[in-house]
């Protein structure tokens, strides 16, 4: 596996994440279209309109929180292979690196500030442990 393909593997764990917030975000506006659903006092017959406003509203929010959980299953299947990958580099140091990067979402900058060191230390420490990362 190539280094390219290695980062590509390992930048997942973000796109899921931002999948996941699409999905809650989705279903708090459905959750508001539903609440604010108001019935119409009357005297005329047209409760049923109502009801099939809320009856469609709390459907799309069942169905939107099976999606959130199939992703929410997903996420944390990613999360464990990339880390479980990030653990194959056996230099501490490295396997910070990549965590920073790739599990927190820290820049360059950041983490070679956090870290002490230069960022093209931080840059040949990533390059190393891209090549020792195993992915299964």
């Amino acid at each position: 596996m190539t280094n390219q393909e290695k980062i590509k593997f390992l930048s997942r764990y973000k796109t899921i994440d931002r999948r996941i917030q699409a999905k809650c975000d989705e279903k708090s506006m459905w959750m508001a279209r539903a609440t604010k659903i108001t019935p119409t006092l009357s005297d005329m017959p047209k409760g049923w309109q109502q009801e099939n406003k809320v009856e469609t509203s709390v459907e799309k929010i069942m169905e939107i929180e099976k999606e959130i959980d199939t992703e929410i299953d997903e996420l944390c299947l990613v999360k464990q292979q990339i880390k479980a990958s990030i653990y194959t580099v056996s230099d501490e140091k490295q396997q910070e690196v990549l965590e920073r990067k790739y599990i927190n979402g820290q820049t360059w900058e950041q983490i070679a500030v956090d870290m002490n060191y230069t960022c093209r230390n931080i840059w040949y420490m990533h390059g190393k442990a891209l090549n020792e990362v195993k992915i299964s």
